[in-house]
């Protein structure tokens, strides 16, 4: 008889880390042919109680649940998960982030104690990369966690074909240096520190690609001032949300990826593991989960809010392009051997057998 897991947590749209790696098991042929898989998507809280009884109308074996990082979606969680343990099932918690234990700090009493009763009956809390382990010390033993890392989706990995055509390029000599920035904006997200850096190198064979969603009009106007107040429309170009082939030609296109993020919430990018498959030299921070997949060996970690830095470090490879196929190699050979969408779901497939 097929294992029976159903899915808990929020599914596109919108797109940000957590729903894309929900939708990739969902779509995942191996996991469909292993287990009878249901979901429900959480997302919309005014249908709290119309996502609770659908939960618990499904009789499966295994609950995986992706919890929020905010204190209300922890609110939610929390009294869905109350829900599940009811019902005597095992469960399974994939945190895509790296916030919870500031999170856990701004919780009054009772919350406390709710995260600390609830948490520790769960089977496995599993985070993004080592560096994260420690997010549930002192709620979690150490043999409750597991190690999950995100992927890059088939759909946006260039082939061989595709990849050895952008080596050439590089190899040849190519002029100019195309730098992208591809997430959501969110100034903490450090869009706005690349925009300063790119207003430093007006005068450098630099092409500034920007590609995501604005979440508010007031921070769309300021980028679109700046870029007209400052004369950088011939070196800065913004896409809006790009998708599906769109995506893929982007990161085809370009040879440095940069998300120079100090944002709260961060976990381990899948970004920078979609840049880093398709041969982009990385330029981030030393926040979150990102050191556990970028180093001195496959690109640059910078201080955050610092365009002098990101400045410095494009400039770096404008004068010396050999590193740019260097880490293209790097990254792609990393990618491939770890970040694949099935490696992804074997890591969880092996989590879910033992659970």
């Amino acid at each position: 008889m097929m294992k029976r897991i159903c899915l808990v947590g929020q599914l596109p749209p919108p797109v940000h880390g957590l729903s894309k790696a929900l939708q990739t098991i969902i779509n995942s042929k191996l996991f469909n042919e292993k287990y009878d898989l249901s979901y429900v998507d959480i997302k919309d809280n005014k249908k709290i109680a119309a996502h609770i009884n659908k939960v618990e109308s499904i009789d499966v074996d295994i609950y995986y649940f992706t919890i929020s990082q905010t204190k209300m979606g922890n609110l939610r969680d929390m009294f869905i998960l109350w829900r599940l343990l009811r019902k005597k099932k095992r469960v399974v918690i994939h945190y895509h982030g790296g916030y919870y234990k500031e999170l856990y700090k701004q919780f009054n009493p009772v919350q406390r104690m709710m995260n600390r009763k609830l948490l520790s009956r769960i089977d496995i809390m599993i985070v993004l990369s080592d560096g994260l382990r420690d997010l549930f010390a002192g709620l979690l033993s150490p043999e409750q966690i597991r190690v999950c890392e995100n992927c890059i989706e088939d759909d946006v990995l260039l082939s061989e074909t595709e990849f050895e055509a952008k080596l050439n390029q590089l190899s040849a000599g190519k002029e100019q240096l195309d730098v992208l920035y591809l997430s959501n904006f969110i100034k903490s997200k450090g869009y706005f520190d690349l925009l300063l850096a790119a207003r430093q190198l007006k005068d450098n064979p630099v092409h500034f690609h920007f590609a995501g969603k604005f979440y508010n009009a007031q921070d769309e106007k300021e980028f679109f001032d700046f870029v007209k107040h400052h004369q950088l429309e011939n070196s800065v170009r913004y896409y809006g949300i790009v998708a599906g082939e769109s995506k893929k030609e982007l990161l085809a296109r370009c040879d440095v990826f940069a998300l120079p993020t100090y944002y709260p919430n961060e976990g381990q990018p899948i970004s920078i593991i979609e840049a880093m498959g398709n041969g982009l030299t990385i330029i981030s921070t030393k926040h979150a989960g990102i050191p556990d997949i970028v180093t001195s060996h496959n690109g640059f970690l910078v201080q955050p809010q610092n365009p002098d830095a990101l400045a410095s470090a494009i400039t770096g490879l404008l004068a010396d392009r050999s590193q740019l196929t260097a880490f293209a190699r790097e990254n792609r050979s990393k990618t491939l051997k770890n970040f694949k969408e099935i490696d992804y779901i074997n890591r969880l497939e092996v989590i879910m057998d033992e659970v």
